[in-house]
């Protein structure tokens, strides 16, 4: 599925603008970017640097001129920022900065395969009630990747937290096998690599810059729910994705940025006593976990489970 190669159709050609966001991936970036340059449904390759320092900015620089100098595949355009704005912010830069009727946000570690761009915006054509569309991921040993969530909620954080979920089809309600890979409706999609029409981005204005990594895609994702716009996922469209480049080496940091947009999310759309809620039950969840773990004498676990006993029930709330 997703590996056959089809005549590209003229109203196909470069339809797409792709923003790309870079933080420290120079070379996985420059690898994303290269899987794009074949595709002529791509107008224009934007790749927003958040402020990198591993040579990521002058490497892109050099890679535009070439490749503009060349006028060959799509025009590539890079903005650097001085300083990390954040996933969203980087995104809206990106989006603003463009203007064809359709948008790919691909994460530097993602490679889209051949024709999954053409698929997705095929998709969009043909279901004008669908604002949003994401492909199918695979790992980097091309196994199966899960892309498709429920909205987060407070409920749902108590099922998850005493291990509740795992007894129902809400874990996995899609399931793996090659007969559920349908292209239909979800609640939200990863962010590692979706295609939006550009008037969804201007009426729901885009990103919320104060979510500054995760959980900014699923408030995004809510929001497009809410105009009226549905969300589908698109099997025959395939992209593999690595995952936690950006935050290569930075484990703490990233766990935090994390856990403070979990909150951020909770408190936009469950408010204080939801938030709270939230808390409690992921203080109750980290205490059973560590119970679990040191029956089983697992010492990264525990430490783990520790950690997030201490964060979730000393931190306070980040401001509303």
């Amino acid at each position: 599925m997703g590996g056959t190669e089809q005549p590209v159709r003229d109203d196909f050609i470069a339809c797409v603008d792709v923003i790309v966001v870079s933080f420290n991936t120079k070379e996985l970036t420059l690898r994303c970017i290269n899987a794009l340059y074949s595709e002529p449904s791509v107008a224009t390759v934007c790749v927003v640097d958040n402020g990198s320092t591993d040579g990521s900015r002058e490497a892109l620089i050099h890679r535009s001129y070439q490749q503009n100098m060349a006028q060959e595949g799509p025009r590539l355009k890079v903005e650097c920022l001085p300083e990390n704005r954040g996933f969203g912010a980087a995104n809206n830069l990106g989006i603003s900065a463009t203007g064809a009727e359709f948008v790919a946000l691909i994460n530097s570690d993602a490679f889209v395969l051949s024709g999954a761009l053409e698929r997705m915006c095929s998709h969009l054509r043909t279901h004008p009630e669908v604002g949003l569309v994401g492909p199918r991921l695979l790992n980097a040993d091309g196994s199966f990747q899960e892309s498709r969530f429920h909205f987060p909620s407070p409920a749902r954080a108590w099922g998850e937290n005493l291990g509740l979920l795992c007894l129902t089809k809400f874990r996995r309600p899609w399931g793996l096998r090659a007969s559920n890979w349908r292209s239909g409706p979800v609640e939200w999609l990863s962010g590692a690599c979706l295609m939006v029409r550009r008037e969804v981005w201007e009426q729901t204005g885009g990103f919320d810059e104060d979510f500054f990594l995760y959980s900014e895609e699923t408030d995004w994702q809510v929001r497009i729910r809410q105009m009226g716009w549905g969300i589908h996922w698109v099997p025959d469209a395939v992209a593999t994705h690595l995952g936690g480049s950006s935050g290569a080496g930075q484990r703490d940091a990233i766990r935090e940025c994390f856990y403070e947009s979990v909150d951020r999310y909770f408190l936009k759309h469950y408010g204080r006593f939801g938030a709270c809620s939230l808390r409690c039950a992921t203080v109750v969840g980290a205490a059973l976990r560590w119970v679990a773990a040191a029956l089983c004498a697992s010492s990264a676990r525990k430490k783990s489970s520790a950690w997030v006993f201490r964060r979730q029930s000393t931190r306070a709330l980040p401001p509303v």
